[in-house]
């Protein structure tokens, strides 16, 4: 085997899994120095825009799936989740209710969601939900777990959210506060795996 080949070879081992997400070079550069990214996006019969994360984490893609659906916790770690408990499980469907206290102008809110996860080939998950009742006009998004590197020790998180809650406030500033919302939740996702891995305590 020439050194040529070898070279190819190593590289392509070194490289991210299939150069997910797919995204410029540039970002790629930033996620891989722990930046993440964040976007807003249309979406047809809203206004208000999704927002939307990707950013690598340390750990699994198995963990962090767990982390995700270990909804009942979120409460401890997210920011501005009052309570939040899990009311069913059915094979892949998970139920809960969040509680919220949202800033001024938009008043608190609860929904009651579903979550559906989906395992696909190559160690990929996705997790979808939507709002089955509640207080807010519209509450959906995804999150999207793939390996970032070859042997699957670091995944790359895409996190997206549809929040319209009902409120007076213009659709622009809705759009950006759900844009900050994506990106501190996989901020958010990271730091807990770090703390769980620290101290022994990832759920089972």
């Amino acid at each position: 085997m020439s050194w040529r080949l070898l070279s190819l070879l190593f590289l392509g081992l070194a490289a991210p899994a299939a150069a997910r997400p797919n995204v410029p070079p540039s970002d790629v550069a930033h996620l891989e120095k722990g930046a993440n990214l964040e976007y807003s996006e249309r979406v047809t019969g809203s206004a208000v825009m999704v927002g939307k994360a990707i950013g690598v984490i340390k750990d699994t893609p198995e963990a962090v799936v767990q982390v995700l659906l270990d909804v009942a916790k979120y409460r401890s770690f997210m920011p501005r989740v009052t309570d939040s408990r899990v009311v069913k499980t059915r094979g892949l469907h998970t139920f809960a209710v969040f509680e919220t206290d949202l800033p001024w102008p938009v008043k608190d809110a609860w929904v009651y969601i579903k979550f559906t996860r989906y395992n696909k080939p190559g160690r990929i998950y996705e997790i979808k939900w939507w709002m089955l009742n509640g207080t807010m006009k519209n509450y959906t998004g995804s999150a999207l777990v793939e390996p970032w590197t070859k042997d699957a020790t670091q995944t790359v998180l895409t996190y997206e959210l549809l929040a319209e809650p009902k409120t007076s406030a213009p659709d622009s500033m809705i759009s950006q506060g759900v844009k900050k919302i994506a990106n501190i939740f996989v901020q958010k996702i990271r730091l807990r795996l770090m703390a769980l891995r620290k101290y022994g305590k990832m759920p089972k």
